[in-house]
């Protein structure tokens, strides 16, 4: 017999914008996060500082003149293996006055692609989904690439600047982060994007006489097989709850696991 091929294909559109808060707007902290509410913008943004690579030399950072306000209020100069961070209003200090919109969890457009193939006694049913334009805030990445306390680290860190003059993309470890190196800034901050084979099942139809076994089928079914995306972390489709101010937060949860199952269907 021939070949029949069924294709479903759903796409979303996801918009949303602040109307109206008290005083234009008003921020939100989360798991180290800044997640911005703003007047005639979309709701729960990352706020942050942008990040612009990594001081490769004490003399490049001296000429910057890059420098940080300390509690006492003095001012501390960044350094060789300091994160040059964007001075927004070009003060020379870099404080909360240099944050800005360095992310968003909610997705331009999600959808999914079903697909139904038969051929003689055989039938195949796959589930394709797929997410567009959200940001994650990798917290572990957070955690784990800070050099900066006791906890075990990624092996990335391996790569953090150790002398003058090396080139890297990770900064100094300083014990207790003087600089705010590993503040809250897009270096966090990944592409959620992914598109994922969320199950494929083939079935054999078993001819039967009719008798006591009207019909029987065998099948093989897999979940979560195939995941294309740039995320670092486990799971792109994570976020730490249900609320707003959760989303496209990932706090190192379980991640969806991937499973296969081999069984009979029988019927009297």
């Amino acid at each position: 017999s021939k070949i029949k091929w069924d294709l479903g294909f759903n796409l979303s559109r996801f918009k949303n914008k602040i109307i109206k808060v008290p005083n234009t707007q008003f921020t939100t902290g989360f798991a180290g996060a800044t997640i911005l509410t703003a007047n005639g913008q979309a709701a729960n943004q990352f706020y942050g500082y942008t990040a612009n690579g990594i001081f490769a030399t004490n003399a490049e950072a001296a000429g910057a003149g890059l420098m940080k306000k300390n509690t006492d209020g003095s001012y501390s100069m960044f350094t060789g293996g300091d994160v040059r961070f964007v001075d927004l209003n070009g003060d020379k200090i870099i404080d909360e006055n240099d944050r800005g919109v360095i992310g968003n969890p909610n997705p331009t457009f999600t959808g999914g692609i079903t697909n139904r193939v038969t051929w003689n006694r055989f039938e195949i049913n796959a589930l394709i989904t797929f997410s567009q334009g959200n940001d994650i805030y990798n917290y572990l990445r957070y955690r784990l690439e800070s050099g900066s306390g006791y906890e075990n680290q990624l092996l990335s860190v391996n790569n953090r600047w150790r002398n003058d003059g090396q080139v890297t993309n990770t900064p100094k470890a300083a014990f207790g982060d003087p600089m705010g190196n590993s503040r809250f800034s897009n270096r966090w901050i990944e592409d959620g994007s992914y598109l994922r084979l969320r199950s494929i099942s083939l079935q054999y139809f078993i001819p039967f006489k009719k008798g006591m076994v009207n019909n029987a089928t065998i099948y093989v079914t897999g979940n979560n097989l195939i995941t294309l995306t740039k995320y670092k972390g486990y799971d792109p489709e994570f976020s730490a709850g249900s609320g707003v101010y959760a989303q496209g937060i990932d706090t190192g949860m379980e991640p969806i696991f991937k499973s296969i199952t081999l069984g009979v269907r029988i019927g009297l």
